[in-house]
C-alpha cells in the first residue's frame, strides 16, 4: 500500500499544471482520500511515510539549479555619470521613495537624465564615507544637469530629499569608452574613490603587478569599470573630488578580508598605502526590482 501511495504522490506532483500551490493541494487531498489515513498504521511506520512525503515535497518544490538574476548597465562615453552616496533617516523612507522620487524622475527625464541603477551598501571597507545606498545617474552633459537643478518644479521637491537624508555625497565621472556592466545577484560590487600621492605614478603600477598573484586565490576580484573624475565637476562640500575611481566585482566581502589578511598580499600592501592619501571603499549589492 505504501508503495502505491508514494507512486501516486510522485505522479500527481509532476503532472500538476501549477508547480507550487496546486501540487501541495493535490498531495494533501490524496493523502486524506486514500485508505492510508484510516489504516491505523503503527506510529513508527506513519512517521516514516510522513518523512518520505516531506522529502518528496522538498524535491518537487526546490529547483535543481536556482538561477541568479543579472542586470545590464551601459556606461556611455561622452556622457556625465553622477554617483550619489546617501543614507536615509529612519522613518523617512516613504518621504523619499513616494513623495520625492516618482515626482522628480519625469523632471530629470525632461533634461535627458536617467537613473542607471541603485545599489544597497552591505559593508564599508575603508575611507571616510558611510552611505546606505549608491545610485548611478546618466546626464547628457553638466549643462543639462544644471538646467534641471534650476527647474522651478524640481526646486520645490529638493527640500523633501534633503530633509530625508542623514548623509549625502556626490561625484561626477566619465568613461573613455562605452562600458557594459553585467551585474549578478550573487556578486558584490565595490565602489572606490582614491586620492593619490606624488609617488603613485611609480608605486601604484608596482602594486597592481605584484598583487595579481595573491588576488588569484580570492576570486579573483575583477576591475569592471574605470571611472575618470571630471575636472570641471560642480564644487561644494557635498561633492567628492578623487583622483581616480572605479567599480570592482568580488565574489563576496569575505573574499576581500581574506585577501588583505593573506601573507603574500601583506608584502605588497605598503605600495598601495604609499600610493593613496585616502581610499574610500564601499561594498554593495545591486538592488533588483521585485
Amino acid at each position: 500500500m505504501m508503495n502505491t501511495i508514494a507512486t501516486n504522490l510522485v505522479r500527481l506532483c509532476f503532472l500538476s499544471p501549477n508547480p507550487n500551490q496546486t501540487r501541495i493541494n493535490i498531495m494533501i487531498t490524496t493523502i486524506f482520500k486514500t485508505d492510508w489515513a484510516t489504516s491505523k498504521l503503527p506510529l513508527r511506520r506513519l512517521a516514516v511515510v510522513t518523512g518520505t512525503l516531506a522529502a518528496i515535497l522538498t524535491m518537487v518544490m526546490t529547483p535543481l539549479h536556482a538561477e541568479n538574476r543579472k542586470a545590464l548597465i551601459m556606461l556611455k562615453a561622452g556622457t556625465v555619470i553622477e554617483i550619489s552616496y546617501a543614507s536615509v533617516e529612519g522613518g523617512k523612507e516613504k518621504q523619499l521613495m513616494v513623495d520625492y522620487l516618482p515626482k522628480i524622475k519625469p523632471i530629470v527625464a525632461n533634461y535627458g537624465g536617467k537613473m542607471l541603477g541603485n545599489f544597497r551598501v552591505t559593508a564599508v571597507t575603508g575611507g571616510e564615507i558611510t552611505p546606505q545606498m549608491v545610485v548611478l545617474y546618466e546626464w547628457p552633459s553638466l549643462k543639462a544637469r544644471d538646467q534641471m537643478h534650476a527647474d522651478k518644479a524640481a526646486k520645490k521637491l529638493f527640500p523633501l530629499r534633503d530633509d530625508a537624508m542623514t548623509f549625502f555625497k556626490q561625484a561626477f565621472y566619465a568613461v573613455d569608452k562605452d562600458t557594459q556592466l553585467i551585474l549578478h545577484e550573487d556578486k558584490t560590487y565595490e565602489f572606490f574613490n582614491a586620492w593619490t600621492t606624488f609617488v603613485a605614478k611609480v608605486s601604484l603600477p608596482a602594486y597592481f603587478a605584484l598583487s595579481e598573484a595573491p588576488k588569484q586565490k580570492y576570486g579573483p576580484p575583477k576591475f569592471i569599470a574605470s571611472l575618470r573624475p571630471l575636472e570641471n565637476a560642480p564644487k561644494g562640500s557635498y561633492v567628492l573630488a578623487p583622483d581616480m575611481a572605479g567599480i570592482v566585482e568580488w565574489n563576496n566581502t569575505a573574499a576581500y578580508f581574506g585577501l588583505i589578511a593573506d601573507p603574500g598580499f601583506k608584502l605588497v600592501a605598503p605600495l598601495l598605502s604609499a600610493s593613496v592619501s585616502r581610499l574610500d571603499m564601499v561594498h554593495t549589492k545591486f538592488a533588483f526590482t521585485q
